[in-house]
């Protein structure tokens, strides 16, 4: 078997609430659809999220596409190691590209066995996967209207932005309790928004919520504050934007600077170096929360099949796709009530892009950046803040 192509879409999916954080809000689910050809008919499907889709869209077509065609998809290892060692010096953003090549060739692999994604990465130890409701920064009435429909629909767990107003946060998460009780998991996330002293002021005050972690409080580059803080505060500590490759993971583990690690598919690489990282939290006895870009359904059923394979998923992880009215697939995934069943009787992911829907989403004119607030052009993100 052949790669004898490597096609990119890329297309923007509205969301149907503003997705304010404390770095920008954001509008729309961005991302680039990757189709791996063969020359024996079988097509790859994988998708690519990140901070920039034009910069990612001109590393597949005109670095990557060249490592690809000709190539066997089934010497999968040797791919991804010639794409890391190519693109060392850019690393950083290169893994968000190469993260949708890896997908792909999972998907094409799967394919050509004839069994599912899942049961590659390692058998089914769950069927179905929990995710949480999203809770983004909004009034607390409304905030509060948000959770209750998500308990009602079923969701066990909620996450909520925080991060620009330590007593505005407060008052959400007081008036969010009020209107789901305390028996509903509530997490929250910074974003990096914090110093040292303010993420320890703010923690202090927002625990009494009773909160399952706080995440990336303070400046990724500071893992010496996440270590303190996790040595210091009553509440567990996250790393995402800290955890972005295995590397980063293993510096995070060895100084145990947090209890979880919010892995994300597109950051580390791909599903391959993702789990590794599951793997190596596994053995560490850290727990893992699968963390989002707002992936579409390509994206979203991707990670939701690495979930499926591993025991180390013990908690709700993240999603921005309830927060979607449509995709690019011929169908919506059945993301009912914080849980999605995976389509384990179709070989591959199990998905199927609709080219009608795909076309309209590409011609769609909308900003992509997330970091960025449209109703406030003034805004400029900053992390590490000392809030008063």
């Amino acid at each position: 078997m052949r790669i004898t192509a490597l096609r990119t879409t890329d297309v923007r999916v509205p969301l149907n609430t503003p997705a304010k954080w404390s770095g920008g809000t954001r509008l729309t689910a961005p991302a680039i659809l990757v189709e791996i050809d063969t020359d024996e008919g079988i097509t790859g499907l994988g998708e690519c999220v990140g901070p920039t889709i034009p910069t990612l869209h001109a590393i597949l077509e005109r670095e990557f596409a060249p490592f690809l065609i000709g190539a066997d998809p089934l010497r999968h290892e040797l791919l991804l190691h010639r794409l890391d060692e190519f693109a060392v010096n850019w690393a950083g953003i290169a893994r968000y590209a190469i993260a949708g090549i890896d997908i792909a060739l999972w998907d094409l692999k799967a394919k050509a066995l004839g069994t599912s994604v899942c049961n590659l990465l390692g058998g089914v130890y769950r069927d179905t996967v929990e995710f949480m409701g999203y809770l983004f920064i909004d009034r607390p009435e409304t905030n509060a209207a948000q959770a209750r429909r998500y308990v009602d629909e079923g969701y066990h767990t909620l996450k909520v932005k925080v991060g620009r107003d330590i007593e505005e946060d407060a008052r959400r998460l007081q008036t969010i309790r009020d209107a789901v009780g305390w028996d509903v998991a509530l997490r929250i996330d910074a974003n990096m928004a914090w110093s040292r002293s303010t993420a320890l002021r703010a923690i202090q005050r927002l625990s009494e919520f009773k909160l399952q972690y706080v995440e990336q409080p303070i400046p990724d580059t500071d893992i010496d504050g996440l270590a303190w803080l996790s040595r210091t505060v009553n509440v567990p500590i996250a790393a995402d934007e800290a955890c972005t490759s295995l590397q980063s993971a293993l510096e995070l583990i060895s100084r145990r600077a947090c209890e979880v690690l919010i892995l994300m598919v597109s950051e580390a690489g791909g599903l391959t170096r993702a789990r590794d990282i599951v793997h190596l939290a596994d053995a560490a006895g850290i727990h893992v929360v699968l963390g989002t870009w707002a992936e579409l359904g390509v994206g979203t059923i991707a990670g939701a099949h690495l979930i499926a394979a591993s025991r180390n998923f013990t908690l709700a992880s993240d999603t921005h796709y309830s927060m979607q009215d449509d995709d690019v697939l011929t169908e919506m995934l059945p993301l009912k009530g914080g849980r999605l069943p995976l389509p384990l009787d179709r070989p591959g992911l199990g998905v199927e892009l609709d080219p009608a829907r795909v076309e309209h989403y590409h011609r769609l004119e909308a900003r992509d950046s997330v970091f960025y607030d449209p109703d406030n052009p003034a805004f400029i993100p900053r992390t590490g803040v000392i809030l008063p």
